[in-house]
């Protein structure tokens, strides 16, 4: 068969002018005339956020440039927005146009209500006219406020050891008594154990403690049991025995069960305590019998020096026996017991019968109260009900006496002659003493000693004078010359005496001392004591401001003598106390004199403590120094604390921040200035602020708060270039140290920002109005293909005028025609 090439080329032609067709078209569609270039994210109360986490609804805002309209002659009201599947979710959409007239078309998408997956952080949305399908453009944007949710790990669970059992509970019961055991009875008890756990209880021990009035027979009250399993009982017998007495009817046995359990992670012991009630009869007890104690009738009271003899008698006012009573008597000091024992045996004594003991003594001579007596104490026993008690019984009879009369010491009265006037400076002058016996008795060999007060001078060849005896109602007189001293300090000055003399009390001869002072006016000079002198500080300094922990400083101070008199000897003692201590020197100095109103400056040389507090710290200043006062030199002293404000020093290190590799216009980019505080102390009110123009920022200014000694972190700034070009700023912290002192540091950051340029994906007609060369090789093409196919229709027309042959010459095959 014999093929037509012009066929075959024909249908080539048309092939590739139908590609050639389609290709542009294809092209347009894909690029596109819509660029992002920005977009911002504000939470639901219109603050810009930073930060954007799972389930967070926030506002977002695209700003979309249309290189396609560079007249900005469009209306985006007109334009169709779709937000597509990405990682947000909800919300609405509205466009506005943000661009000047005459401007290339800018508006802004805002998406109000969105909601973060919290997967991914892309933002997806389609922009196009409708009816023209060929006009929308997708377009992609990376939400870097959004922070992608990670799921916590799941952490196998470690296995858990077993919680401890507690301790089995037991039950303790007692078999049922017929009736309450009785004093001397005995009785079998059946304990019984119910264990009311699931836990065995291994190797158990029962130990019962009776109450006093029961005992356990037997010699033993601990009692081994088999085991008990859980849910079971176990038993054990035991005699007791009542007491003779049994004072109470509540008597009980304690129990105490002790065993070895398994508490789900080993074999532990345990043990539970209870109390079985014992019911009993109580005997009632005889009570102590009173003992009543008299004597026989006395004549008349008893003298001094008088023997006598009084009959005491032990009467029993009780209902019991007193067995084997025994009497002790004791005489009061001035009675004199004569019998040969103090102590008398009487024997038994029935109830209301009454035995006797016969008891001489006699007064002293000195008796000198009517009050005697002599003093009883009865011990014997009884039987209380029980058994028999050893009991005691004391008491005491009065014994009426005559005391002997005695001689009270003599009072001996004080006087002088009158003065004219008062005693002067230097004057001399005598002075009459006059002693008067005021007594019942005769003062015998009366002898007085003068002593003067500090003003008066005693003229006299010696103080200490005899006199006669004086009878009563009698007197003594004594001159004595006396003169004013050079100086007198007070008016007030005066004589003492001391008077010692001998009397008969009535029974022998006594010695006695009289004392008394007589009063004499005098004449003062006018210069009295001077007052004390102080040592005051008048001022001091410690440096320029607050002394820092760890820091030295001189500590100066001026101190002044305020008095009237000079002192000397000075010696100055300074202490640090906690906070201080002396830097390289002694902290005692000393001046040998200080003239009144004379003041000296002195120059410690200190160190703060590197762990003082800070705050305001004394330093203790004493004085101690001597001072004469007319002939008498005295000591004084003076303590004087001055405040100094320490502080601890500021350590707070931050980091110059890290700079990013590029930066670009319209992309917002973050600064970070990592700190740490390593001082003692806290920093106050901290302020971090971006310093300088050209940059957008969410918060130019940030207040941290204080740090905490030892605390770290970061001070983070997201700023967003405005333009391209090199860019100056200064991150600035300013805070206050522990000195209450403003501090500020300044880290200054320079910058090259680059040109936001767009992707390449011109559109059409985008080349020529950026500038670009025409795409003339697709015009060319477009216009070859169709050429062609207007040359292959011409000849499909010629060839159906001719003839048609049999071979062929139709076109329902692309074979090739056989050669003729």
């Amino acid at each position: 068969m014999k093929r037509n090439p012009f066929r075959r080329g024909g249908a080539l032609l048309l092939l590739l002018a139908l590609l050639l067709g389609v290709l542009p078209a294809a092209a347009a569609a894909e690029g596109g005339t819509l660029y992002v270039t920005g977009y911002t994210v504000q939470d639901s109360a219109g603050r810009t956020a930073a930060r954007v986490t799972k389930g967070d609804t926030v506002n977002i805002a695209v700003t979309v440039k249309d290189t396609g309209d560079g007249t900005g002659a469009g209306d985006p009201a007109a334009l169709d927005i779709t937000k597509l599947e990405d990682s947000f979710t909800g919300g609405s959409v509205n466009v506005r146009r943000v661009s000047e007239d005459g401007a290339p078309l800018r508006y802004e998408i805002l998406l109000s209500g969105v909601t973060y997956k919290g997967v991914g952080q892309s933002l997806r949305l389609q922009v196009g006219t409708a009816g023209q399908a060929d006009s929308y453009q997708t377009m992609e944007v990376t939400v870097t406020e959004a922070v992608v949710y990670e799921a916590p790990e799941r952490v196998p669970d470690i296995p858990s050891t077993p919680d401890a059992a507690p301790v089995p509970l037991v039950t303790v019961s007692r078999n049922e008594l017929k009736q309450p055991i009785q004093a001397g009875q005995e009785a079998e008890l059946t304990i019984t154990f119910r264990n009311l756990s699931n836990a065995r209880l291994k190797s158990p021990v029962a130990v019962f403690t009776p109450t006093e009035g029961l005992e356990i027979l037997g010699g033993s009250n601990s009692f081994p049991l088999d085991e008990i399993a859980g849910k079971k009982s176990a038993t054990v017998k035991l005699r007791i025995k009542a007491a003779s007495v049994i004072q109470s009817p509540a008597q009980s046995l304690g129990v105490e069960l002790r065993f070895n359990y398994h508490n789900n992670i080993s074999l532990v012991q345990g043990s539970i305590t209870d109390k079985i009630s014992i019911p009993a009869l109580g005997r009632e007890s005889v009570p102590q019998p009173p003992v009543l104690v008299t004597r026989s009738p006395l004549e008349k009271p008893v003298a001094p020096g008088e023997t006598r003899e009084v009959t005491i008698s032990f009467q029993n006012s009780g209902t019991t026996k007193l067995v084997g009573a025994v009497a002790s008597v004791t005489a009061s000091e001035s009675l004199m017991l004569l019998n040969d024992t103090t102590t008398f045996l009487l024997g038994d004594i029935a109830p209301g019968k009454t035995g006797s003991i016969t008891v001489r003594f006699q007064a002293a001579r000195d008796m000198n109260s009517a009050n005697q007596s002599l003093s009883t104490e009865l011990k014997f026993g009884y039987d209380n009900g029980g058994m028999l008690t050893q009991a005691t019984a004391s008491d005491k009879v009065g014994i009426p006496a005559v005391p002997r009369e005695s001689v009270a010491q003599p009072l001996v009265i004080l006087t002088r002659s009158a003065a004219p006037k008062p005693l002067a400076a230097g004057e001399s002058r005598s002075v009459e003493l006059s002693f008067r016996n005021a007594g019942t008795t005769k003062v015998v060999s009366p002898m007085v000693t003068v002593t003067p007060s500090d003003a008066i001078l005693l003229l006299n060849d010696a103080s200490s004078f005899l006199l006669p005896d004086l009878e009563p109602g009698k007197s003594a007189s004594l001159t004595l010359r006396i003169q004013g001293a050079a100086e007198i300090s007070s008016a007030n000055q005066s004589l003492s005496t001391e008077l010692k003399y001998s009397y008969h009390n009535g029974e022998t001869m006594a010695q006695a001392t009289a004392s008394d002072r007589i009063n004499l006016t005098a004449v003062p000079t006018g210069k009295g004591d001077s007052p004390q002198p102080n040592v005051v500080i008048r001022s001091f300094s410690y440096g320029e401001g607050s002394v820092a922990s760890g820091s030295s400083f001189p500590l100066s101070f001026t101190f002044e003598n305020t008095g009237r008199l000079g002192i000397e000897n000075l010696v100055i003692t300074v202490e640090g106390g906690e906070s201080f201590a002396m830097n390289g020197s002694t902290n005692t100095f000393y001046y040998p004199a200080l003239g009144a109103g004379e003041s000296q400056t002195r120059e410690v040389p200190m160190r703060a403590v590197p762990t003082g507090k800070s705050g305001a710290q004394s330093v203790s200043i004493g004085f101690k120094y001597e001072y004469v006062d007319g002939a008498k030199r005295a000591q004084a002293t003076s303590d004087i604390k001055v405040s100094i404000p320490l502080y601890q020093p500021d350590r707070l290190q931050i980091n110059a921040p890290t700079l990013p590799e590029t930066a670009t216009e319209g992309e917002e980019l973050e600064l970070t200035l990592a700190y740490v505080n390593k001082g003692k102390d806290d920093i106050a009110n901290v302020e971090a602020t971006v310093v300088g123009e050209g940059v957008t920022t969410p918060a130019r200014t940030q207040y941290l708060g204080n740090l905490s000694a030892g605390s770290s972190g970061a001070i983070g700034f997201a700023v967003t270039p405005e333009k391209a070009g090199p860019l100056s700023l200064v991150l600035r912290v300013t805070y206050e140290n522990a000195d209450q002192q403003l501090q500020t540091r300044e880290f200054p950051v320079e910058l090259q920002v680059e040109e936001f340029v767009p992707a390449e994906d011109p559109a059409p007609g985008a080349g020529e109005e950026e500038g670009q060369p025409f795409p003339w090789p697709l015009v060319l093409g477009g216009s070859g293909g169709g050429l062609v196919l207007l040359l292959a229709l011409l000849r499909w027309k010629k060839g159906r005028a001719k003839p048609q042959t049999e071979e062929g010459g139709d076109w329902t095959s692309w074979e090739e025609e056989s050669e003729p």
